[in-house]
């Protein structure tokens, strides 16, 4: 009983931490309904993905000709990964599931964005600005 006792507070507050909104997030969970919701973070998909594609072109370009299959070979798997795991939460019972769908496909396409402007910026110092 002891170890379920610390491991609760210990679950929860993990939880908490990953859990925190970013921008984007705050403006979408204030949305009246749910479908408003949903479309919110489609929105914020579009937008990050239109900065994806930017970061990954830029990517490609400055990348060593050996660089360049790999980088479509990683991002082809990544593609994949992102799918299969969004359907994952699309197939989930109640309306709640399109919510975490499309904050599954704007946050996984926020965090690819991000780790490809980052790559593209190492050079020059400059991060992305990922909020």
């Amino acid at each position: 009983m002891r170890a379920i006792t610390f491991a609760l507070p210990m679950l929860l507050i993990t939880m908490s931490a990953a859990a925190r909104p970013v921008a984007g997030d705050d403006r979408c969970s204030q949305q009246p309904t749910t479908q408003a919701i949903v479309e919110c973070k489609v929105a914020d998909t579009k937008e990050w993905d239109r900065r994806l594609n930017a970061a990954y072109q830029a990517l490609e370009e400055r990348a060593a000709p050996a660089q360049r299959k790999p980088l479509l070979t990683a991002q082809r798997a990544w593609m994949r990964y992102r799918d299969a795991n969004c359907r994952f939460y699309a197939a989930g019972e109640g309306t709640i599931s399109r919510v975490l769908a499309a904050d599954c496909l704007r946050s996984t396409t926020r965090d690819r964005a991000c780790e490809l402007e980052s790559a593209d910026n190492m050079e020059n110092g400059a991060g992305p600005d990922c909020r």
